[in-house]
């Protein structure tokens, strides 16, 4: 009994200490954004949650000693969704990493969406609102909010026309913070690049939703959480490409909110000067095995036969030149053990010539056949 009270007490401890923090971040991925903005974006945000030193980035709003309430600590959940256009912003289905291993839960994190920039607009409200949603349907009533954007904002399309599938998902918009559904955000602390640009990293230190109420929508799809395909492993980009040393492709992902009798296409593409081409269709496991050849290769998973969001990586297979070096050495091993017979038989000749009488020499048979036989490795 002592032993058991002992244990319930260290662990009502240790939460006093820290209460677990739900830090979810937004990237926006409009056109209007700058590839090199998101490149730099993607660091200062790594050193953020890390309480590393600022390289590039400088504080536009706030004050630096700010920076200290967004670091990541051991136990927090973190998540990572990309927004733009609304059918990208509707997707965002948030699947937060518990941070045991700082920083690299974080960078797992950060690496699990593309930093690139890729839609033509940008549905900022709708992306809070996704998230407000998930947190009430998680039974979260606060959380930290990290929003990277240029702020340039087309929740209702263009020319103020709404733009939206359903009545609910307009409804998420419309009724994110209004007078009688209130969402309470922190103060924001801001980091920018450069003065002349609206381009920053916004962080709220709570955003409260305590009394937020999700909208309801009779037979409306949009509360559906959305399908979404990741691949776990290996996980790499264009331009950082996943290495791997050998020519075996171990590829492992998982599906978010997919039925059980999904099937899986894999798409393998060989770029940058190679013609290597692979489909393979109606897979029913989440792992999946090839060999490929040494070059870059880009690797998209989607679904065969169920309306889910893809997911893509790019790895190059480099071998180092194992292959040859291998063959190399079975030929040279291949040669001592022929020298070896070929000269112990020499030898017997030898001594069997010494042995006979000289006028018995041009007497003997001394010719003889022998087979050969050819082996193909593979």
């Amino acid at each position: 009994m002592k032993r058991l009270y002992y244990i319930s007490f260290l662990s009502l401890y240790t939460f006093a200490i820290h209460a677990q923090d739900h830090v979810f971040v937004l990237v926006d991925v409009s056109l209007s954004i700058k590839q090199t903005e998101l490149t730099y974006a993607r660091q200062a945000v790594y050193e953020v949650l890390t309480g590393t030193q600022l390289s590039r980035a400088f504080i536009s709003q706030g004050v630096l000693q700010d920076l200290d309430i967004f670091k990541i600590k051991q136990g927090d959940k973190l998540s990572v969704s990309k927004f733009g256009s609304e059918p990208t912003t509707s997707a965002i289905s948030p699947n937060p990493i518990t941070i045991q291993n700082i920083p690299a839960d974080i960078i797992q994190a950060l690496n699990s969406i593309e930093w690139i920039p890729t839609d033509r607009q940008t549905y900022l409200t709708l992306a809070k609102a996704k998230i407000a949603e998930y947190a009430k349907n998680q039974n979260i009533n606060k959380y930290k909010l990290y929003i990277v954007s240029d702020n340039i904002n087309d929740d209702y399309g263009r020319n103020g026309r709404p733009n939206y599938p359903d009545d609910y998902t307009r409804n998420l918009v419309e009724g994110y913070n209004a007078s009688t559904n209130p969402v309470l955000e922190g103060a924001w602390t801001k980091l920018k690049f450069s003065q002349t640009s609206d381009f920053s990293l916004s962080f709220s230190q709570s955003v409260d939703v305590s009394r937020y109420t999700v909208p309801s929508s009779p037979g409306a799809t949009a509360s559906t959480p959305s399908a979404a395909i990741s691949i776990s492993t290996p996980k790499g980009k264009k331009e950082n490409e996943y290495v791997l040393k050998t020519e075996t492709l171990n590829l492992n992902g998982t599906c978010m909110n997919c039925p059980q009798d999904i099937r899986y296409t894999v798409n393998i593409i060989q770029y940058d000067g190679g013609k290597y081409k692979d489909i393979k269709k109606d897979l029913s496991a989440n792992v999946f095995l090839t060999k490929l050849p040494d070059g870059k290769f880009r690797i998209t998973v989607s679904s065969s036969n169920y309306s889910a969001s893809s997911d893509t990586t790019y790895v190059t297979v480099s071998t180092g030149g194992y292959g040859w070096l291998l063959f190399l050495f079975i030929l040279l091993a291949g040669t001592g053990v022929g020298y070896y017979f070929w000269n112990k038989r020499r030898q017997q000749k030898i001594e069997d010539a010494t042995n006979v009488p000289i006028n018995d020499i041009f007497g003997q048979n001394v010719g003889t056949t022998h087979n050969t036989s050819n082996s193909d490795y593979f």
